[in-house]
């Protein structure tokens, strides 16, 4: 039986075909979370030729001087995109969404929330999210990160976009009794845009919703999940900054969702799903929708 064929190895055997040592794949599993061993009955590891081609390219990459953060940030980057990343039908953007990249690059406030509020009118809350504020938001990070535009530009426009949208989710009220969300933002992850429209959408659903602001720290998660006790908890990273700061980070709110049996804990946001290509969390739901929720 060729090598690709054969259904699984013994940890022995993993380790003769990658050339670590048994004590250092058991250490990057534990720690690291990188790949996902069966158990047979006895207890016994058993590793798949998929799971010894991530070890393997690993080890190349430790062997050729990276740190375990640089190695893993490299593999990470090689793993095939999530399939529910893939967007769905597509959207044509709405005409106000150039009148808004022209008011923003004037900093023209006034201008830019009148045209929010047209369009929100014109086509109703659900669509104006999709065909308004999300091209939007795309087009004002291309304009930045092709350096068209300038942080002050980003951020005027982003919190013009913000304070918006958080003046229409206060005038939902679901009522104390509906289903509660808890949505957070990672530490060190500042982009709350998009949860909010998430929560947005879900309050437009009948949901009851909370919003905890940027880059808390995890004690504060782990606090607010214990003493609130919601019916879902969102976890949103659109970068992996929080997993590339706190490598531990997942592994905790995998724990914290195992804790909390009785509650839906979900990850999203390309962060998250870009970090568990490789990382993959047992207790927490890797969503990329509403519907997923």
């Amino acid at each position: 039986m060729s090598e690709e064929n054969k259904p699984y190895y013994f940890i022995r055997e993993a380790a003769e075909w990658t050339g670590l040592t048994e004590q250092n794949i058991r250490k990057w599993e534990s720690r690291y979370q990188i790949i996902e061993p069966r158990r047979l009955d006895n207890g016994y590891r058993i590793y798949t030729h998929d799971d010894l081609l991530t070890l393997k390219l690993l080890k190349a990459y430790r062997d050729e001087g990276q740190s375990m953060k640089q190695a893993i940030q490299q593999l990470a980057r090689q793993q095939p995109d999530a399939s529910f990343f893939q967007p769905s039908a597509e959207i044509e953007p709405s005409p106000y969404v150039e009148q808004l990249i022209a008011s923003g690059a004037v900093y023209n406030e006034e201008k830019l929330s009148f045209l929010l509020k047209k369009s929100n009118h014109e086509y109703g809350l659900d669509l104006f999210l999709q065909n308004t504020v999300q091209p939007f938001l795309q087009k004002i990070g291309d304009l930045w990160e092709a350096g068209e535009w300038d942080e002050s530009q980003e951020t005027v426009s982003s919190l013009v976009v913000k304070d918006y949208l958080t003046h229409i989710t206060r005038n939902y009220n679901n009522g104390p009794h509906a289903r509660h969300v808890l949505g957070f933002c990672l530490p060190y992850e500042r982009h709350e845009i998009p949860l909010l429209i998430l929560l947005l959408r879900l309050k437009m659903k009948g949901w009851r919703t909370t919003m905890i602001g940027a880059s808390p720290k995890y004690t504060s998660i782990e606090t607010l999940v214990s003493q609130i006790q919601p019916h879902v908890v969102l976890l949103s990273a659109t970068t992996t900054i929080p997993f590339q700061e706190d490598e531990q980070l997942l592994a905790n709110l995998d724990q914290l969702a195992r804790k909390h049996t009785h509650i839906n804990f979900h990850i999203g946001g390309r962060g998250a799903w870009e970090y568990t290509r490789l990382f993959k969390p047992k207790h927490l739901h890797v969503s990329g929708s509403v519907a997923d929720i």
